[in-house]
């Protein structure tokens, strides 16, 4: 088992350091072994050499992570994972996390962020997420200087859904609500989606004509026209708005999907939206588990470096975790069976 384990580290290894120079692979090795057993991206503790300074070894990994590029191969490997396990109706969370920097002064492209976890204004990094059966499949940091939000979030979801062959389902949170964007991604990506609309938009109900706020509509289903971007006019894309309460004396949840009206029941759609929360869980883990706001690398490519150096962890910490699980059911299934022969014999 632990020879197994060593080599998928190794493999994944080669897979996003190939071509680069012998020095830098040792770096990027030394530095994953690190996050593994240091559980945090601070370059000091990350030292596997005990003959040398952990200064110096954390000099050597900051100047190494200046001069590759890891978050495109880092991606190419989960996708590679992910791949021959997509089917068409598999759920795709697509989710943003942040890293605040309230003390950094010299970290290149800081921008101003909503620190979630204090819910204030903040300043720091925003990471665009996307999930799929659990796997973090990107998680790239926003360039505030060079992107806006909603050019990034667009060119992610190609990106992926490209290579993915349109498979799947998307699901956003509220804080994506836009009809700009549901064009885009009916229209210009194809892809299907189910997105929580904000309780104040307005939509107008194909079947009266009539022009509702979403928060007054009763709890079921509705084929609806959204407003369309000038005053008082009507898009003509068709959605289904569903509204559902998880809990009785919960707020409901309101969902604008372009799924067809026959494909899925209220409850299968209200359970597709759900398992968005696992990104959330995910990037709690990263957060956490790996104390992303405790990186101090100055370089945004460094600090990106470092983020695709923590996916990597997790890809490969997720994959070692199922292995492990079903060799050992298959042990469980073996046992079984040999105490099954057991008895027939010892009845006999």
């Amino acid at each position: 088992m632990e020879k197994y384990i060593t080599d998928a580290i190794h493999n994944s290894l080669h897979a996003i350091t190939e071509g680069m120079t012998r020095p830098q692979q040792k770096a990027v090795a030394e530095i994953v072994r690190g996050l593994f057993t240091a559980g945090e991206p601070i370059l000091t503790h990350l030292a596997q050499n005990p003959a040398v300074s952990a200064k110096k070894q954390a000099e050597k990994y900051s100047y190494h992570l200046g001069n590759i590029e890891l978050t495109q191969q880092v991606e190419d490997l989960t996708l590679r994972k992910v791949t021959s396990t997509m089917r068409k109706n598999t759920i795709i969370a697509y989710d943003c996390t942040d890293i605040a920097k309230k003390e950094a002064e010299k970290m290149e492209n800081l921008s101003g962020i909503w620190d979630g976890s204090e819910g204030e204004g903040a300043k720091g990094y925003e990471l665009h997420g996307v999930g799929v059966n659990g796997m973090l499949l990107a998680m790239r940091v926003h360039d505030a200087n060079t992107y806006t939000h909603p050019q990034t979030r667009l060119e992610t979801i190609q990106r992926i859904s490209s290579v993915l062959g349109g498979k799947g389902i998307w699901v956003l949170d509220r804080r994506n609500d836009s009809l700009s964007f549901y064009h885009d991604l009916r229209h210009t990506l194809k892809v299907r989606f189910i997105a929580r609309a904000k309780d104040n938009r307005k939509v107008v109900l194909v079947k009266t004509g009539e022009r509702v706020s979403i928060k007054d509509l009763p709890d079921e289903r509705h084929a609806v026209h959204l407003m369309g971007a000038k005053q008082n006019t009507v898009d003509p894309d068709v959605f289904l708005l569903v509204a559902r309460r998880l809990k009785e004396h919960h707020t409901p949840l309101r969902l604008l999907t372009n799924l067809l009206w026959v494909e899925f029941s209220d409850n299968q759609i209200m359970t597709m939206y759900l398992k968005r929360w696992g990104i959330g869980n995910i990037f709690r883990s990263a957060k956490v588990c790996f104390g992303l706001e405790a990186i101090r690398v100055l370089s945004f490519g460094k600090l990106c470096n470092l983020v695709a150096l923590v996916q990597l962890v997790l890809v490969l910490s997720v994959s070692l975790f199922r292995m492990i699980q079903k060799s050992t059911y298959t042990l469980v299934v073996a046992l079984v069976q040999v105490y099954k022969i057991f008895l027939q014999r010892k009845s006999l």
